[in-house]
């Protein structure tokens, strides 16, 4: 490789956490789909921004849910505009606490980044 290939060439890190019990079921995917659902008070409107089949979602929340022990989300039924997804008490709760851990942690990991490979 040349030297002014090298020179602009920049490390990176990639840092992805995940918390559970037993099976890494809830991440970073898992909470920008409940993030949306907050936002637009619907799984199916998330589904579609997050180009996902509503069936998977439904599928990687229950298995976050199973792992966790208790509800993130929980649908109601509607009428002719169709239904609702809120997150419940608990949901909005954890993913708060989850998103102020990753925010803590990337601010922490990067530092130790800079430390350990500097410029």
């Amino acid at each position: 490789m040349k030297e002014t290939e090298k020179e602009k060439r920049t490390l990176k890190y990639h840092l992805k956490l995940r918390v559970y019990y037993e099976e890494r079921n809830f991440g970073p995917g898992v909470a920008d789909l409940m993030k949306l659902v907050r936002e637009r008070g619907s799984l199916s409107a998330a589904c579609q921004e997050l180009h996902m089949a509503y069936s998977k979602a439904w599928k990687i929340m229950n298995k976050a849910e199973e792992d966790l022990g208790f509800s993130l989300m929980e649908g109601r039924r509607g009428g002719e505009n169709g239904g609702t997804t809120v997150l419940t008490a608990e949901g909005e709760t954890f993913l708060d606490r989850y998103l102020a851990f990753v925010e803590e942690a990337e601010a922490a990991v990067e530092e130790l980044f800079y430390k350990y490979f500097p410029g």
